[in-house]
């Protein structure tokens, strides 16, 4: 079900309530996915509780402490929550050169420090940066020769 209500949300800011451009490819994910449910109607949510038939969302906290912490354990990772999903599409998204607005906006939030309080750079990103730094800091060719003539 989508909600265009004001309110509908049970909390969150204005910025959590605009509507987000959806990629054609998983709108057509999501329609198929929903044609393949029990429950498809208008009404219905797309990730429904089967318990409650349809009409109310999945229970996403016992999706990741049933399904998505054990699988995550098996490899050696611990504390992962939904944040921490969300903290990766941000660095994903600015890793990939995306507006600092376009990541707020696409994270849904209302201030522009929120994101990036956990926006974390990528390490092939910062080798780049560092190696930037280098090129610029010290002429090409100059660390080699300092290398083989210290007192340069």
């Amino acid at each position: 079900m989508i909600c265009n209500t004001p309110n509908c949300w049970r909390r969150g800011t204005e910025a959590s309530a605009k509507p987000l451009p959806m990629h054609p490819a998983l709108k057509n994910a999501l329609l198929e996915w929903r044609g393949q449910t029990l429950y498809a109607t208008e009404t219905d949510f797309v990730f429904r509780s089967v318990r409650n038939k349809g009409k109310k969302p999945l229970d996403l906290g016992a999706v990741l402490n049933r399904m998505i912490k054990p699988e995550f354990a098996k490899i050696g990772i611990a504390r992962v929550g939904w944040h921490t999903f969300r903290h990766s599409v941000g660095s994903m998204l600015a890793d990939m050169g995306e507006h600092q607005l376009t990541i707020r906006d696409y994270l849904r939030h209302s201030n522009l420090n929120v994101p990036n309080q956990y926006l974390q750079a990528i390490p092939k990103i910062k080798r780049l940066a560092q190696g930037k730094l280098v090129d610029t800091i010290l002429p090409s060719g100059s660390l080699s020769a300092s290398k083989s003539n210290p007192t340069q």
